[in-house]
């Protein structure tokens, strides 16, 4: 039987070819989002580690922002029931217009992060399905530490397949918000140049790190959960 993962954060890190910032330009890049407001930002603000877009938080731990810095555009969005095909658009429009604006007519690679919780099946606690079926060195051994366990969790690194680039970074760890679900992430490192003429790639390859985790991460995780 197959999860059905909960999403809970998207982000994009979009790097490109070192450039001094000009708040006018990104200024402009806010102006034409503003008026798309599916896309758009509320806030403008200049920090010293670069300029920052953002939309205020309806509930605890939101975050909708695009962070323009002097070699990447990172674009985030937590816990504020985004779909992949949202993410996408959104990713689209703030490219082309970044790029249109800021004069930039190449990323020199793309870098795409997928959050999603699930819920166990044979276990109430995502702790125990970890320490007993994820990672499981005996019971005597925990005993080691003296003390319970808070957290626990795992990172692999995928590299590409033949004829592929995509390299997956995966995390599974439980989530001390909620002791029921498994915290899964999906980094994919893509060291593809785009154009801004194909910005569409990058909406695949966002899609391709999104299925990798609901479909291999997922089904991995699914062999183990047994009674």
């Amino acid at each position: 039987m197959a999860y059905d993962p909960r999403t809970i954060a998207f982000t994009a890190e979009i790097l490109h070819p070192p450039q001094q910032l000009r708040a006018e330009l990104v200024q402009s890049v806010h102006n034409a989002l503003w008026r798309l407001p599916a896309v758009g930002y509320q806030n403008f603000q200049i920090a010293p580690d670069g300029i920052h877009l953002s939309n205020l938080p309806q509930t605890p731990g939101q975050v909708s922002s695009a962070t323009f810095a002097w070699d990447r555009l990172v674009l985030r969005e937590e816990l504020r029931g985004t779909t992949p095909e949202d993410f996408t658009a959104r990713l689209t429009h703030v490219v082309t217009a970044a790029y249109g604006a800021l004069g930039i007519a190449t990323s020199l690679a793309q870098q795409f992060t997928v959050r999603s919780l699930v819920a166990p099946r044979h276990y109430r606690d995502g702790r125990e399905f970890l320490s007993r079926r994820l990672i499981a060195p005996g019971a005597d051994a925990w005993q080691s530490f003296d003390r319970p366990l808070h957290s626990l969790g795992v990172r692999f690194v995928l590299p590409p397949p033949p004829g592929g680039a995509e390299t997956y970074h995966v995390r599974i760890e439980s989530w001390p918000q909620d002791q029921r679900s498994i915290w899964l992430e999906n980094t994919g490192s893509f060291p593809t140049p785009t154009t801004v003429s194909d910005v569409a790639r990058m909406g695949q390859q966002l899609d391709a790190t999104y299925r990798y985790l609901c479909g291999p991460v997922c089904a991995f995780l699914s062999t183990l959960d047994t009674p």
